[in-house]
């Protein structure tokens, strides 16, 4: 079912005729432009069967699955390190200031516990006072 083009057409030369099917595609009628049409076919064919054997390949579908879960994991692993230097620095920064509140508070415990040593020394120091003279007093009146 190929229908043969007229060669009297202007602008076609014998040599670079082509005949048309029913699919609508050119047939060129020269066999050196028939073979590297059948050659062009071929690699494409080539190349659409290896895509899809890639495709359809096991192996070449781990290789992939495996590239990605790689590229995942870096990705992973960056954000996992910057969180982490960021908890740490925010964890130092706690800390240093926890520690400056703990050390002002425990200077001030000990200014606290200087100071109620002298009442306490006067307290002890007239309660022995006191003692002695109650002691003396008792002995006299014997």
């Amino acid at each position: 079912m190929s229908a043969d083009m007229p060669t009297g057409q202007p602008g076609q030369s014998a040599k670079g005729r082509r005949t048309a099917t029913a699919q609508g595609t050119d047939i060129p009628d020269d066999p050196q432009e028939l073979a590297e049409d059948i050659k062009q076919t071929r690699e494409q064919v080539g190349q659409t069967v290896e895509a899809l054997t890639n495709k359809l390949d096991p192996k070449v579908q781990l290789q992939e699955t495996k590239a990605q879960f790689r590229e995942t994991a870096e990705r992973m692993k960056g954000r996992v390190s910057a969180t982490t230097g960021e908890v740490a620095s925010k964890i130092t920064d706690k800390a240093g200031t926890v520690g400056q509140q703990v050390r002002g508070t425990a200077a001030k415990a000990a200014r606290n516990a200087d100071q109620q040593r002298v009442p306490v020394a006067v307290v002890a120091g007239a309660a022995v006072l006191l003692a002695g003279a109650w002691i003396a007093w008792v002995m006299r009146r014997r």
